[in-house]
């Protein structure tokens, strides 16, 4: 049985085998494509357990997959019946498979079967391909579907090597990334389906509710509680939302705590919290206790909180910081509508937090509004052996057009090389709605290398704002246009002279969202 009792499958994985195998001079010659695509459809299964908190066999997610299938031979009536039963169509995307006669009929039975744009095919760039090249099935509109990055490559026109290649394991930790990410996003469109079989099985996607399948993070409670937590789990779950950490990872102290936030904190769109009279002494000189060391790392994340003050009596509080702590928590509330805290019971609060989700704007977890900027101003100063107040300018021109779209700016620092340390910034790129990439001299191999790393970084959980400006000196090395799929903004002309406000205006336009 599938996770979706209405469905065979819950998700038909279409790929397409690299060169066969063959006896080689020291062993056979294998097809690793195939052998990395199998391995990264285990780990996206087990992953998909741990998000829907699924151990019962009979509700684990079902995932159809044929090894054997060698991709010459006409779609077949019973691989039709494979594809038509299955609710989410998975393409993992390579050269070998644009070239796939038997992977063009998949997709194409299944998007004669559901509609490209409402979220039932997800597509995993394995390697990197051309999206001029995809089948228009990919294309709802004209535009290619997002897709989640598995590969990396050194530059826009090489194939790249997927993540974990050949084959990944526990110690990846790029792969189990995208793995994560891209789980997330295929559990909440199971859940948004779950919900119509359950509900409105005659409605579409369009008509199911936001908050359906959205992830909340179910904070630590005091162990007196530990029964209305499970409680308050279970009716979360049965309101179509994913719970996290799962209930076997559950925190239990400090350390604990701290590890689960850094885990799953990302995937959330809500932080949901019980408190009673019981006063925990952790985290050290922490007012409030593990509550409220749970809303500051909430507030530093932007994450928002939905608690339930189970206390009818804040006077039966023993513990007098607590109990202050609590009673300022309550007076907010009494001011502010929007921060309800007391509850008749466990159905209530569920009810509550799902209707907050639903009116929740959606956004993707994690995503912040302010902007990492790359800019090669080191380099090409310290290749000269000096340095260029026009540079200078120029940056803060751009830095401060950022700033008039309501944006801060987190600078992206260089070595006395110049070479931007992206690793130092991975959470904050990850967190970001926006990158620009500021270029000065046309330096194409340094933009090409800076974004190809961002593209890794970014991951596919999210559509950012991209933009690259060039900056002054002009070299009259050609122009970029989106060879890099960034957003150009022309800083400067042959003539080297600087337009400020065409500039402002065309980078506060370029902050319009658009496909990417």
């Amino acid at each position: 049985m599938a996770y979706l009792r209405n469905f065979t499958h819950d998700i038909f994985v279409s790929y397409a085998h690299g060169p066969k195998g063959l006896q080689g001079f020291n062993g056979e010659r294998r097809d690793i494509l195939s052998c990395w695509t199998q391995a990264f459809t285990d780990a996206l299964a087990s992953q998909l357990d741990v998000i829907l908190g699924t151990k019962e066999d009979e509700r684990r997610v079902k995932i159809w997959m044929d090894p054997a299938l060698d991709g010459n031979q006409p779609l077949s009536d019973s691989l039709k019946t494979e594809i038509g039963g299955s609710a989410l169509l998975l393409v993992v995307m390579s050269h070998f498979y644009l070239k796939s006669h038997w992977c063009g009929e998949e997709l194409d039975w299944f998007a004669a079967k559901a509609n490209a744009g409402d979220g039932r095919i997800f597509v995993v760039r394995a390697y990197n391909t051309d999206e001029a090249h995809w089948p228009p099935a990919l294309k709802p509109g004209g535009n290619a579907l997002k897709g989640y990055p598995f590969y990396l490559a050194k530059d826009a026109e090489s194939l790249g090597d997927p993540l974990g290649w050949p084959v990944p394991d526990t110690s990846d930790k790029a792969f189990w990334k995208q793995v994560t990410q891209l789980a997330d996003e295929i559990a909440r469109q199971l859940k948004r389906l779950e919900y119509l079989q359950d509900k409105a099985p005659t409605q579409t996607l369009d008509a199911v509710p936001e908050g359906v399948g959205c992830t909340v993070f179910l904070g630590y409670m005091h162990d007196s509680l530990q029964d209305v937590r499970e409680k308050l789990r279970q009716r979360l779950v049965e309101a179509h939302l994913n719970v996290v950490p799962p209930a076997a990872e559950d925190p239990i102290d400090e350390p604990s705590l701290r590890a689960s936030f850094d885990k799953y904190s990302a995937q959330a769109s809500a932080l949901v919290l019980v408190a009673n009279e019981g006063c925990e002494l952790w985290p050290r000189r922490q007012v409030g206790g593990p509550i409220n060391f749970q809303l500051q790392l909430a507030q530093e994340r932007k994450l928002p909180v939905h608690l339930w003050l189970d206390i009818d009596d804040l006077s039966s509080v023993k513990n007098t910081p607590y109990r202050q702590f609590l009673t300022a928590l309550k007076v907010r509330s009494d001011h502010d509508p929007s921060q309800v805290v007391t509850w008749d019971g466990i159905d209530g609060f569920a009810d509550y937090v799902r209707s907050k989700l639903d009116s929740a704007e959606r956004r993707d977890p994690g995503i912040e509004q302010f902007a990492i900027v790359c800019s090669n101003i080191k380099s090409v100063a310290c290749a000269a052996n000096g340095s260029f107040p026009q540079y200078e300018d120029f940056q803060d021109l751009v830095l401060d057009s950022i700033a008039g779209t309501e944006r801060g700016s987190i600078l992206a620092d260089a070595d006395n090389a110049g070479l931007i340390r992206l690793a130092d910034l991975e959470e904050q790129i990850a967190r970001a709605d926006t990158l620009v990439v500021l270029c000065f001299d046309q330096d194409w191999l340094w933009a090409n290398r800076i974004i190809q790393q961002l593209k890794q970084v970014v991951g596919g959980r999210c559509d950012k704002i991209k933009i690259l400006v060039t900056g002054p000196q002009y070299k009259n090395r050609g122009t970029y246009y989106n060879a890099f799929r960034f957003q150009t903004v022309t800083g400067v002309g042959p003539d080297n002279v600087i337009q400020k406000n065409a500039v402002q205006d065309q980078i506060r336009k370029a902050f319009q969202p658009r496909a990417a």
